[in-house]
């Protein structure tokens, strides 16, 4: 079903230089570099993508792990990976996030705590590394629009294997953003729509789980009835995609007011989790929503991943669809992967 990495180009052609000229080789012997890849949640399986050539690869197939949602970068590690982690959950074992190394073998798994009002089937979908490296992860909950056991969960370094769940009654709750004083960002998907701010006091371990932090609507936009993806603009704002009501990617001052409509329109699909790279392209997984016997949910094969690049003067253009035929893409990232550094011809 269901990374975020600013690094800018300069810096990665200074890398490539300097590990040519001091030799810094792997085992084999060839050097080195980091590149951002975009990474994508479909179809119970994760696929990247080359951000030049848009060509797509299954990094982790749904055969191997059922992966869905938002994809973060572990901090400290060697290129390991979180996201929401579904396997054997029919042979009772309980979902939760997955840590996987680069390669796509899972290494570990944080399993969601139980609570007292959740639904029969739990939907782990958002997270994001504090700078202490706190992990914080939220639940969708029901997705009706009456919802309210959606969540949001704080896991303890080092090992991630305490928590304490700091709120279990968001109305779906969807992707995860830290701000600049540390506070948790996180969209509540189903009208009026917002996106809540949870910030200090946080819990210090599991025996803390009495500590709530302050809740807050950092916004709350008419125009923006179904939330669920919010990523950092490269100018430092916020961008916010609203799935169904309406379909649309808006932009936000630091202090969550108003800019400007980046995408709208009925051609443009149903915008969930989003993410943005080192130039500012804005990449969104577009849900595949449609209306089917008197009901609504994404179709078989109608997702797709899109971007929507900007022009000299920042002004976006109609966004582009870089891979299509998808079931339920409901995610995107932007990682920093190794990569062998090209040949001089």
């Amino acid at each position: 079903m269901r990374l975020q990495l600013l690094l800018l180009s300069a810096l990665l052609a200074c890398a490539a230089a300097l590990a040519a000229a001091c030799g810094d080789d792997d085992a084999g012997g060839e050097a080195k570099v980091t590149v951002e890849t975009l990474f994508g949640a479909q179809g119970n399986e994760l696929v990247v993508y080359d951000v030049e050539t848009n060509a797509p690869t299954v990094l982790i197939p749904a055969t191997q792990n059922t992966v869905n949602g938002q994809i973060c970068a572990v901090p400290d590690t060697d290129g390991h990976f979180l996201m929401g982690e579904d396997t054997e959950q029919e042979n009772g074992v309980r979902q939760g996030w997955g840590e996987f190394d680069a390669a796509g073998k899972l290494v570990a798994k944080y399993l969601e705590p139980i609570s007292a009002n959740e639904p029969d089937q739990i939907e782990p979908y958002g997270c994001v590394f504090d700078e202490e490296g706190r992990l914080f992860t939220s639940d969708i909950g029901d997705t009706n629009f009456d919802s309210t056991n959606g969540k949001l969960i704080l896991f303890f370094p080092p090992d991630y294997e305490t928590s304490c769940t700091l709120a279990s009654d968001i109305r779906v709750a969807g992707q995860l953003a830290l701000d600049d004083d540390g506070g948790i960002l996180v969209t509540e998907s189903v009208p009026p729509g917002k996106v809540l701010r949870f910030s200090a006091p946080f819990p210090e371990h599991s025996d803390e789980c009495a500590i709530k932090p302050t809740r807050e609507t950092f916004i709350e936009d008419q125009e923006m009835g179904t939330p669920m993806g919010i990523a950092r603009a490269a100018n430092g704002n916020w961008f916010v995609s609203s799935v169904y009501v309406p379909t649309t990617i808006r932009e936000y001052t630091t202090e969550g007011v108003f800019v400007r409509t980046i995408v709208q329109g009925t051609d443009v699909g149903n915008p969930a989790g989003i993410a943005v790279d080192s130039q500012g392209t804005l990449y969104y997984a577009d849900l595949g929503i449609e209306v089917a016997d008197g009901g609504i949910g994404p179709a078989s094969g109608k997702g797709t991943v899109r971007k929507v690049e900007f022009d000299a003067a920042g002004n976006p253009l109609a966004p582009v669809v870089i891979a299509d035929g998808y079931d339920y893409p409901d995610a995107v990232a932007i990682l920093e992967v190794e990569a062998d550094a090209a040949t001089p011809d």
